[in-house]
């Protein structure tokens, strides 16, 4: 036994060691030399072949749980408590070994994810459950890195034990890297130094779990309250990296006497009925639960619905009371009915939306929480400030998040705010031959409903069209073949075959299979720009009361601003059109991106006059209205492209905008 608290001192002084950086001594390099040799001549780790360890090699959940398996010399269990890890698999004896330690933990859906690559955060986790296992009890200390603030409570309270034991130092004073994958020489360092650790301490020897037969003296279990609980009554209790809720002793009979006691206990959520209905302020996500649709209202009483969000769509978690979820999207505040949120934590979450910038290209996939998939499209062009590889995080396609919940950089998709009531620099021929040669691409693809996508398509000829629109209406022509080809899926959908209706006119998410019928596609197009567009979307002050909330901005936009908040659903709808302008502009040269200098109103009830201090063409009633700026300002006013279709332009003074910082 005093062998198994060796191998578990080793463990922790192995989270304990630093990554050695180019910077630092040979000796120290020498020193991971050893520590590797040692777990290799222990065989708690295997190499490749004769010298060859590949001490840079990333390690999987699985490798890591077999390594402290071996090293703990842990008795064995045949029981698999994990769906996911067969007992076919080399590796799951070591899993279900530390799995009856409770070394290792899965994920709330009854996976361990053992082909997963661990990060250092998560090493750390493990280590503290095997001193845990070893009865060596630690005097918390906070651990000096400042990029661990976000973490779980879990993993700061992992990460300081190990840091009090001096199993782990990070890559500096104050960087721990703990979203890092954790390398071969990463866990035979914080493996060794763990069972070092073990040998200096003084403790009781470990009590393995039953294998066979029950102990003389069966050990106490440790008191785990779990549901089921009245249903009127409130839990706090914790969650880790897996998912997996810990609930605390007790309960309470009110929504706020459990927030506060969440906060006094050191909690982490608030549960009633086995639901979350609170957490720490922005530390998840919400997804919108419910019907087809979840209203998004502009105020907490939840009686003006602003906007709506499908099923599944992801919001940003700011807090939420027992009569309302307070959410933010698009830049915007945001109220929901609790029944229509589903809280979820960062930590522990089974997916989430992200970024990832790919060949110099934003990248946006989306999780769907149904499927526990992924969906994505190419937004436009990656901002400077973030970086090929690590995946980023934004709820408005402009404000970037890191993994840490740092704000990296702002910066905005210049189709995505442009003004509908601009013109595009292409013909109608290059609008032809763009359609041409994408039609050509799909139908190469070999996949069923792209057949003979350049005979059949609505879109085929439709450049004449879409120009002359442009000119009668003043609507971009390339906005209204972004959102054709969004909505009718290059005119080859079911809607535009059959109904010639290229826009999903009249088609709800409560019934998908139906939709308004056209004679022909050009017919579809004008009655976008008469009935929809030009009556109540871009123009800001549409006749009928009912059609007064409709306009918010003149442009694609976002949940927050522009045509998106009442059009479509899809939360990302106009980020989705924005890339499809973008794409069908680098196709053809580049000759629109960058043409408007475009901003952002920032006052409400604010007047657009006919001229400076003139006589008044209407008043935009919400603020962060997107506008196009002609020429400088002069003498305080700035002249802008106007919304209102009875004039070309407008001006609003100057300091009522603020110039959008653009993607380029």
């Amino acid at each position: 036994m005093k062998q198994n608290k060796l191998a578990a001192v080793l463990l922790s002084s192995v989270l304990v060691l630093p990554v050695f950086s180019p910077a630092q001594t040979e000796a120290a390099s020498v020193t991971m030399q050893q520590q590797i040799q040692a777990m290799v001549d222990a065989g708690i780790m295997k190499g490749y072949g004769e010298n060859d360890f590949r001490p840079t090699q990333s390690v999987t959940r699985a490798e890591f749980a077999t390594f402290l398996t071996r090293a703990l010399k842990l008795p064995e269990s045949n029981t698999s408590k994990f769906t996911d890890v067969p007992s076919s698999s080399s590796l799951a004896p070591g899993v279900n070994a530390a799995a009856a330690a409770k070394i290792v933990n899965g994920r709330s859906d009854g996976t361990f994810q053992p082909n997963a690559l661990i990060t250092r955060k998560d090493m750390a986790l493990m280590i503290s459950n095997a001193l845990n296992y070893l009865g060596i009890t630690v005097e918390q200390t906070d651990a000096p890195f400042t990029d661990i603030k976000y973490l779980s409570s879990a993993h700061k309270m992992a990460i300081g034990k190990s840091y009090n034991l001096k199993i782990i130092e990070g890559y500096s004073k104050t960087a721990f890297h703990p979203e890092e994958n954790a390398r071969r020489d990463h866990a035979a360092a914080f493996i060794y130094r763990l069972l070092e650790v073990e040998k200096t301490t003084d403790g009781p020897e470990p009590t393995p779990p039953p294998v066979t037969e029950p102990p003389s003296e069966p050990k106490p279990e440790e008191p785990t309250p779990q549901p089921p609980v009245p249903a009127d009554v409130y839990q706090v209790a914790t969650i880790d990296a897996t998912g997996k809720i810990t609930y605390a002793s007790g309960s309470y009979s009110t929504f706020d006497a459990a927030k506060q006691g969440m906060g006094q206990r050191g909690q982490e959520l608030v549960i009633k009925d086995n639901k979350i209905v609170y957490m720490k302020n922005n530390s998840g996500m919400v997804f919108a639960t419910g019907g087809s649709t979840a209203n998004l209202y502009s105020d907490p009483t939840l009686t003006t619905a602003k906007s709506y969000a499908t099923k599944g769509a992801e919001l940003k978690y700011i807090t939420s009371t027992d009569s309302y979820v307070t959410v933010s999207l698009g830049g915007r505040t945001y109220y929901m009915k609790p029944e229509n949120s589903d809280l979820v934590p960062f930590e522990g979450a089974p997916g989430r939306s992200y970024y990832r910038v790919i060949n110099g290209e934003l990248l946006h996939a989306i999780y769907q929480p149904s499927s526990k998939s992924y969906g994505s499209y190419t937004v436009g062009k990656a901002p400077g400030f973030l970086a090929e590889g690590p995946k980023y995080y934004s709820w408005d396609n402009a404000t970037f998040y890191n993994e840490q919940g740092a704000v990296v950089g702002k910066a905005y998709q210049y189709f995505q705010f442009l003004s509908a009531r601009t013109t595009t620099n292409y013909t109608a021929a290059e609008l032809d031959s763009f359609i041409k040669t994408a039609l050509a691409d799909r139908e190469a693809t070999g996949i069923a409903r792209y057949k003979d996508a350049t005979k059949k398509s609505k879109l085929i000829g439709l450049g004449a069209t879409l120009k002359k629109v442009e000119a009668e209406k003043r609507i971009n022509a390339l906005l209204i073949l972004a959102m054709a080809i969004h909505e009718s899926d290059y005119g080859m959908s079911g809607h535009a075959q059959t109904n010639n209706n290229l826009f999903g006119i009249a088609v709800y998410d409560s019934k998908p299979e139906e939709g308004k019928s056209f004679a022909s596609p050009v017919e579809c197009v004008y009655h976008l720009a008469d009935g929809y567009l030009n009556d109540r979307y871009l123009v800001p002050n549409p006749v009928g009361a009912w059609k007064q909330s409709v306009p918010n901005g003149a442009a694609a936009g976002n949940k927050g601003v522009g045509i998106n908040v009442k059009y479509a659903s899809d939360i990302a709808w106009g980020g989705k059109v924005a890339g499809h302008m973008y794409r069908i502009d680098k196709a053809l040269g580049n000759k629109d991106f960058g043409k408007y200098q475009i901003g952002l109103t920032n006052a409400e009830d604010l007047n657009v006059r006919a001229t400076p201090n003139g006589e008044i063409q209407f008043t935009y009633k919400g603020d962060q209205m997107p506008v196009v700026m002609v020429g400088a300002p002069v003498s305080g006013w700035q002249k802008v492209i106007s919304d209102d279709l009875n004039y070309t332009e407008g001006y609003i003074y100057a300091k009522y905008i603020t110039p959008l910082t653009f993607v380029k």
